[in-house]
């Protein structure tokens, strides 16, 4: 029955990848207000590695003209070589037959492709009908990404900068080594991470610093790079402050820098307008956890970000 209500067919040349993209973009905010929009620029960044779109993508719709969702797998930065699902679709069809479609065409395509583990992730409350369909094929979430929010600057106190250590504000940021040498010690524990090049960072937020409004915050002691933290958001959208990532040697733990960073990161989205601050957070990651509380951040636990593994 559903077969007949929705067509499937492979995504080729015809196809604008911005239709696909904005399909992704409407779900994704619909399911998460605070979620960063991919522009084209940034979705090539991210993707640069990935094998052939066209051989990996399916269409949805009622007709061959007409496109209602897409499904993908693909390899993500920051991730270890494993495959995640990306979709996307109409919103008035949340609640049709298309989201079970998706996923079971997203399974089809890891059989396919003889893919050794691939992952979907969903988000929020208003995932119902994605979560109720992997529920049904027996999948449970294997791991959870909290969103926390920051909308009562009034708690919000920020701490003293630590002895000995330095911390500059810039727009600008050129020795991305340091950088991502310092992140890639502080995630390497992280859930799937997947150690990251400075070329492909750099590549990365390039693209996104095209329509964001971006500031970095860098710890030093002396000359050493031990500490960093990224804030940005959208002028053009609801002003939602982002911080991630926030990364420090772990040598250089309990000694206040990641507070001191973060601290100035809230102070910066509060100066620039922002009425809400949000930030990705892993959930077993208590330590941080513990520190975005003490700052006034609570979760939102309608905007949780589920992993399933389905292969």
């Amino acid at each position: 029955m559903c077969a007949k209500i929705f067509n499937v067919r492979n995504y080729d040349e015809t196809i604008e990848f911005s239709t696909i993209l904005e399909l992704y973009n409407k779900l994704s905010k619909h399911l998460n207000p605070a979620a960063v929009e991919i522009t084209e620029e940034y979705a090539s960044a991210l993707l640069s590695s990935n094998p052939n779109l066209q051989q990996n993508s399916l269409i949805f719709g009622k007709d061959q003209d007409d496109i209602l969702g897409f499904a993908s797998i693909i390899q993500l930065p920051f991730y270890k070589n494993e495959w995640f699902a990306l979709y996307g679709m109409e919103l008035e069809y949340l609640n049709s037959e298309l989201p079970g479609e998706l996923i079971k065409e997203i399974l089809n395509l890891g059989k396919k492709n003889n893919i050794p583990e691939l992952y979907i992730q969903t988000t929020g409350e208003l995932s119902a009908s994605f979560d109720d369909t992997l529920e049904k094929l027996g999948f449970k979430p294997i791991h959870y990404y909290f969103s926390l929010i920051l909308d009562d600057f009034d708690l919000f106190n920020p701490p003293e900068i630590p002895k000995g250590i330095v911390i500059h504000i810039t727009e600008e940021f050129d020795d991305f080594n340091s950088i991502v040498s310092v992140v890639n010690e502080a995630f390497k524990d992280s859930f799937l991470w997947a150690e990251i090049r400075p070329r492909k960072w750099k590549k990365q937020h390039e693209a996104l610093k095209k329509n964001h409004i971006m500031e970095y915050a860098v710890a030093y002691d002396g000359n050493k790079v031990v500490g960093f933290c990224n804030s940005y958001f959208n002028p053009n959208q609801e002003l939602i402050g982002t911080i991630n990532p926030l990364g420090v040697l772990p040598s250089y733990h309990h000694r206040g820098i990641g507070s001191a960073l973060f601290a100035s990161r809230v102070e910066f989205l509060r100066d620039k307008g922002c009425q809400k601050v949000n930030l990705p957070v892993d959930a077993k990651n208590e330590r941080a956890l513990k520190l975005y509380e003490k700052f006034g951040f609570y979760q939102q636990r309608n905007l949780t970000t589920k992993t399933y593994q389905l292969i």
